[in-house]
């Protein structure tokens, strides 16, 4: 079987080492190409004059690689990241509901746009949030992301303190972000099974069932909103990714 897996920065888990491989049997004869495109987003793989060019790319590398399976690891960076920026940067009141929704409409629109056999494309569902138990972390982690494009100048400077404000005002909770996860991938699981592709996520894998979020056994000590990278990470990616791709008839 050959696998190809494109992706946000969390395709990552799914590069396959020698180490993995040994400690999965399954594994053996099974080629893996993940593409991982960073900052890629659900909202932009289907435009035209996207700077990232994915789904151009995603074309591309089927045309090249022939893969028995198409996987798509997409919509953590629109969730965690996108729906903020929205908030507390463009200055948006809608719920966040009515941002998922708009995430998943223009995902469906892209994948009902590509010429792929359904039982040849598998979807994977976003993470829980590890930016969770540390609330300064995690208004520090979203500030700097959403500010990023901010320059040094004096308006800047007030803005990027109004939007610190904010934040530290109105931004979630660590159990409401990691619902909304929850809700992002039961309306793309729904959306999967009405349009005939395959889904999985590995978050029954990632909670914690005392807190209902992430164990914090996954969360990394650094500055990061990734999952850490272990080969218990890797393979559990794997052991999902499997399974889905065998039930598949």
């Amino acid at each position: 079987m050959k696998f190809l897996i494109v992706g946000d920065s969390h395709t990552q888990y799914f590069a396959v080492t020698n180490q993995v491989r040994a400690l999965n049997p399954a594994l053996r004869g099974v080629k893996a190409i993940p593409k991982v495109v960073s900052a890629s987003t659900v909202s932009g793989v289907g435009k035209l004059n996207s700077t990232l060019e994915l789904g151009t790319n995603i074309q591309k590398w089927r045309n090249e690689e022939a893969p028995d399976f198409l996987v798509l690891n997409l919509g953590q960076v629109d969730v965690e990241l996108g729906l903020p920026f929205r908030q507390f940067v463009q200055g948006s009141e809608e719920e966040p509901s009515y941002w998922l929704d708009y995430f998943v409409e223009k995902y469906f629109e892209y994948l009902s746009s590509i010429d792929v056999d359904k039982t040849k494309l598998i979807i994977k569902g976003i993470n829980l949030p590890v930016l969770c138990y540390d609330w300064k972390k995690a208004i520090k982690y979203i500030t700097r992301i959403v500010t990023e494009r901010f320059s040094e100048s004096p308006d800047d400077i007030l803005r990027k303190d109004s939007v610190l404000k904010s934040l530290t005002d109105s931004y979630m909770s660590d159990i409401q972000r990691s619902d909304l996860a929850r809700e992002f991938n039961q309306k793309i699981s729904a959306k999967c099974e009405e349009f005939g592709f395959a889904y999985f996520d590995i978050n029954d894998k990632l909670v914690d069932p005392m807190t209902e979020m992430i164990h914090p056994r996954f969360i990394p000590s650094k500055f990061d909103h990734h999952i850490t990278d272990s080969l218990e990470v890797r393979l559990m990616h794997w052991e999902m990714l499997l399974k889905t791709a065998r039930s598949i008839k």
